[in-house]
């Protein structure tokens, strides 16, 4: 989620850059076209005053034929205002067609300068001053037809360019407005979809909260899982907290059951076994007595037989009620499961099943009662011969692993390749007395006593079945603290 924000924010930055970079173009090229007609404007006010000077001249030669000395100075004023405003015109950049006509407009200046000059120092000569002032309003007239031509191209020349700039002007403001109409409608994109997939995802941690909150500890949140997805990985963190909140509230059921029906057990087997006693002893009396038909000893045989089952299914219930404490030592599990296999491995032929092994002596020790620890493992080795009545394979795997907590842990795993275990029985299998065999092969507390061993030594047994291929068993140990208990093998 945070890798899609990134690049929502990404994206919308580089739209915006990109848009301001083609607005900064467009403004540089339009501060180019406005100072152009700006400098256009300037010449056009020169051309207007050189006009007005010229025009100033011209009446000063039509007002009068004898001049005062101040007359004569306004009139070479206005001739110098005259000069100094052609020069300026020709010191500006043009089109080569303009500065030849200002070229012309040039020569012809120097030529209506001289005139002015024969004109104001000439003699009281009436026929040669008239033809000067002639000469000179002629060539001052020219001047300002020729300036007012140039004047009007120029302002044709200023329109189209004033057209351009307004163009790239309007161009420029389309152009920002646009970008920020796209960067505002893909923000509203971006926005919808982070708050949708935020939304969404929420939503499915919110009701995964309120299914646990209602006690469905079997509850999964699901969520595609990518790299670096915070989601995901809070999905998954979820999840684990709630198989390990569910496995807890199983132990504590199943500890509370365990202890409930160990009081029962006790309380049953010392009422049951007195009336089983007596009944034993009468009957071995009647079987002893002469004057009893064989048949009918028959009969008694049959009750002796089961009246010791039964005293043997209550000696099961008193071992399972009084638990004497383990006797912890710090013991190799591998020795432990080669002690266990070498007393089943005659059972294993008989059954045509295969015994593989994949249990080192690298692992870490751990603190443990052998005996029990012996017994845990036959339970679980008679309980997949049972489920590979035509033979099969059975996989013991030995391991290190840690919890999430960084606790070490030394795992003992066996599959079979059974029939398996169907799912409604999975939550029932370490209840005492629950079984699945036939009368008369089983009274159902091998595994409720592995499991309550198990647990005594601090740690838990796990089972994973699918029907049809097998079931796979996990011994979970916690690994002994370095300098626990008494060295030993397990042997």
């Amino acid at each position: 989620m945070k890798k899609r924000i990134l690049i929502g924010f990404s994206l919308l930055l580089s739209i915006f850059l990109a848009g301001s970079a083609l607005a900064w173009l467009y403004i540089s090229k339009t501060t180019d076209r406005m100072d152009r007609l700006i400098l256009q404007h300037q010449i056009e006010i020169q051309r207007e005053e050189l006009i007005i000077h010229i025009q100033q001249v011209q009446s000063q030669i039509l007002r009068s034929r004898v001049r005062t000395g101040s007359e004569v100075d306004a009139l070479i004023a206005h001739v110098q205002e005259m000069d100094k405003v052609m020069e300026s015109c020709l010191g500006c950049h043009h089109t080569p067609e303009l500065t030849q006509g200002l070229q012309s407009m040039r020569d012809m200046t120097v030529d209506y300068k001289a005139s002015i000059s024969h004109l104001v120092t000439a003699t009281a000569n009436p026929t040669q001053l008239g033809r000067l002032e002639h000469r000179a309003q002629y060539l001052g007239q020219e001047l300002i037809t020729m300036a007012q031509g140039m004047a009007f191209t120029a302002n044709v020349r200023l329109q189209q360019k004033t057209r351009e700039t307004m163009a790239t002007i309007r161009e420029v403001r389309g152009i920002l407005v646009a970008t920020l109409l796209f960067g505002i409608i893909l923000a509203m994109i971006a926005v919808a979809v982070l708050v949708r997939g935020l939304n969404q995802r929420l939503g499915d941690l919110l009701n995964a909260t309120r299914r646990i909150a209602q006690g469905d500890l079997q509850h999964r949140v699901g969520m595609p899982a990518g790299p670096g997805d915070e989601f995901a990985e809070l999905a998954a963190s979820f999840n684990t907290m709630t198989q390990n909140l569910h496995r807890s509230q199983r132990q504590l059921l199943q500890s509370a059951k365990l202890a409930a029906i160990g009081e029962l057990a006790t309380n049953v087997a010392y009422e049951v076994n007195n009336p089983l006693t007596g009944v034993l002893g009468y009957t071995g009396l009647l079987l002893k007595a002469d004057d009893i038909p064989a048949d009918k000893k028959d009969h008694l045989r049959t009750i002796e037989r089961e009246t010791l089952r039964a005293r043997e299914v209550l000696k099961n219930l008193l071992d399972f009620s009084r638990r004497k404490p383990p006797r912890m030592v710090r013991a190799d599990i591998a020795g432990i499961v080669e002690d266990t296999l070498t007393l089943i491995r005659g059972q294993a032929r008989v059954a045509n099943v295969e015994i593989r092994t994949d249990c080192g002596r690298s692992l870490p020790s751990v603190e443990v009662d052998p005996d029990e620890m012996r017994q845990v493992f036959v339970n679980l080795i008679n309980n997949a011969f049972f489920a590979m009545p035509s033979g099969g394979t059975l996989t013991l795997r030995c391991s290190a692993e840690q919890e999430g907590s960084g606790r070490s842990l030394v795992v003992v795993t066996m599959q079979d390749t059974g029939r398996g275990i169907p799912e409604e029985h999975l939550d029932k299998i370490f209840d005492p007395f629950f079984t699945t065999r036939i009368e008369d092969e089983g009274t159902g507390l091998g595994l409720s006593i592995s499991y309550m061993i198990v647990q005594n030594h601090g740690g838990r047994i796990e089972v994973e079945s699918t029907p049809g291929t097998g079931a796979t068993f996990r011994v979970i140990l916690p690994a002994a603290a370095a300098g626990a208990g008494e060295d030993r093998d397990g042997r």
